[in-house]
């Protein structure tokens, strides 16, 4: 007689690389003998996979982690496991203050020993046996909308002043390429037409073997026929005419950068501990549109940061007006524990660090919805994800939800599609008739 599986809720929060380390959890939890549910009432046990990268995650974590507990009193919840970046940096004081908790894994140990902890928290016997791979088995849901990530390389080597992420995840370990390409071929046979390779920096994947990304990029434009490759989260120190010239050559890798310049001030940046300066930053710029034509790119700005003045501020909103960005993310500064830039004074405060955000926001919304109206007119190739909930339709014929070359998944907006019957997954030809402040608004053209 076969042993009932008892019921697992899963919970991932933060950034895309623990969403992929949550996939492979699943996966692992799955061969492990447990049922995964999307109904925690009815879960036996929960995991709660944890951002612990700046203070509204964590507080974030932390509310999270108090809510699964509820369902120890309300629901069937017998084990709570919490996994991830809290656990990693604060496990200590995590089990003073969270008695609920009865399983705390940090970054290292999720993945190896969580199935077993459970199993033993909920006094089953040993789990299942599964086959050996080469590489972590994941459970992609994403694979139904035609992408999925792709993390290439775990931890930081970059030292940022204000970073928390080499105290978490440690220094950069390069996957092997081998690994990687075969990750690559079998989540094509998923039915995947975007790659989308991240990590804390791809830009630096293989340097400490004394390979390049260029290398990785080769062997999956040969290993693969998927269409789109993007790259997310490109340290702008390490983009160089190497990089930009094969991305210029093979069109399958899209023109698209994703690069966190965080600021344009050299005195802050200088501070911050990055390398670049504010006329270096210029020259990248110049060069990738040089080589590129006209590349989608996207960055991310840190204010606030201690010592930045009123004229640092101003610097850096003249570079964004003129840098003209397809895409802007910010946050504000929090000091984190641990970090070279804990020790230093503050100097702006919160309001005023808001208020600082909200102005680059504000004029990067202008910038983007000028860009975006540029592209009224034109015929794109649209990757379709899902059909549009009725409630979120602009107007009723936009039926689907996809996303041209020029749009990441989850951070930049939707094109929204009328006409035709496509299906989630593919590629179809779309013409572009208005536009908003990211979104797009487009007919399907005929096949």
């Amino acid at each position: 007689m076969s042993e009932r599986k008892p019921r697992l809720g899963l919970i991932s929060l933060g950034c895309a690389k623990n969403q992929v380390d949550s996939e492979c959890m699943s996966a692992d939890l799955e061969r492990a003998g447990f049922e995964l549910t999307e109904d925690l009432s009815e879960a036996e046990a929960v995991v709660v996979n944890t951002c612990g990268f700046i203070r509204p995650a964590k507080e974030e974590s932390i509310e999270t982690i108090l809510q699964a507990a509820r369902l120890k009193e309300e629901g069937s919840l017998r084990v709570l496991a919490v996994v991830g970046c809290l656990a990693q940096r604060y496990s200590k004081e995590l089990r003073a203050e969270l008695p609920e908790v009865d399983i705390f894994l940090g970054v290292g140990e999720s993945q190896a020993g969580l199935p077993a902890a459970l199993r033993r928290a909920l006094g089953l016997a040993g789990g299942m046996r599964c086959e050996a791979t080469d590489f972590p088995l994941r459970r992609v849901e994403t694979v139904t909308h035609g992408w999925a990530y792709l993390k290439i390389s775990e931890g930081c080597d970059n030292g940022c002043a204000y970073c928390a992420i080499p105290l978490i995840r440690g220094p950069r370990v390069s996957r092997p390429l081998r690994e990687l390409t075969e990750e690559a071929r079998w989540l094509e046979g998923l039915g995947v037409r975007e790659l989308n390779l991240i990590a804390q920096d791809v830009t630096g994947w293989g340097a400490e073997r004394g390979e390049h990304l260029t290398d990785l990029l080769a062997a999956l434009l040969k290993e693969t026929s998927i269409p789109w490759l993007r790259l997310l989260y490109a340290h702008p120190a390490h983009i160089d005419s190497r990089l930009l010239e094969f991305m210029a050559a093979n069109p399958r890798v899209l023109p698209y950068l994703d690069l966190p310049i965080q600021h344009v001030s050299d005195r802050v940046l200088a501070a911050m501990g990055r390398p670049l300066t504010g006329a270096s930053m210029r020259e990248l710029l110049a060069q990738t549109r040089s080589i590129l034509g006209r590349p989608v790119l996207r960055t991310t700005v840190l204010l606030g940061f201690p010592g930045e003045r009123r004229r640092d501020f101003e610097e850096l909103l003249e570079f964004v007006a003129e840098a003209r960005f397809d895409r802007l993310g910010g946050f504000i500064y929090s000091a984190e524990e641990g970090t070279p830039a804990a020790a230093l004074r503050e100097t702006v405060s919160r309001a005023e660090k808001e208020r600082r955000l909200e102005a680059v926001l504000d004029l990067q919304r202008s910038i983007s919805a000028e860009l975006q109206q540029e592209r009224v007119g034109q015929t794109l190739e649209v990757l379709v994800e899902q059909p549009a909930p009725p409630a979120e339709r602009p107007a009723p014929e936009y039926k689907w939800l996809g996303r041209s070359r020029a749009h990441a998944p989850e951070v930049d907006g939707w094109v929204y599609l009328s006409r035709g019957r496509p299906h989630p997954g593919q590629i179809v030809q779309a013409r572009v008739i208005d536009s908003g402040d990211y979104d797009l608004f487009a007919e399907v053209r005929p096949q």
